[in-house]
């Protein structure tokens, strides 16, 4: 029997969700600048582009700003605690679909 692995999220989405969980855990805190996206890509061993894409959606979200000196956490934690509400709320919606599925 195979598995059946359903991966949704795309690479850069995933990117995202590492560079928040970042932030969640104090590694970048608010108000700091991040590294560059060129830099991070490097250590996470994906695209610049990608990166950039990732940026772009937490830019989105208000997690991030992009300021002429680079890219900055926000320092608003209200967008942090709303954009993590919202992410717990999608993983948990995801739980109950995939055990709905499931047939003992």
């Amino acid at each position: 029997m195979g598995w059946d692995i359903d991966v949704r999220e795309k690479v850069y989405q995933r990117l995202a969700n590492e560079i928040f969980f970042r932030i969640l855990r104090g590694e970048y805190a608010l108000g700091a600048k991040l590294p560059s996206y060129i830099e991070i890509a490097k250590k996470a061993g994906s695209s610049p582009e990608t990166l950039r894409k990732a940026f772009r959606e937490l830019q989105q979200h208000g997690v991030i700003e992009k300021t002429p000196r680079g890219y900055f956490v926000t320092s608003d934690k209200t967008a942090v605690t709303a954009f993590r509400e919202r992410y717990l709320a999608s993983v948990e919606e995801a739980y109950h679909s995939a055990i709905a599925k499931v047939q003992i």
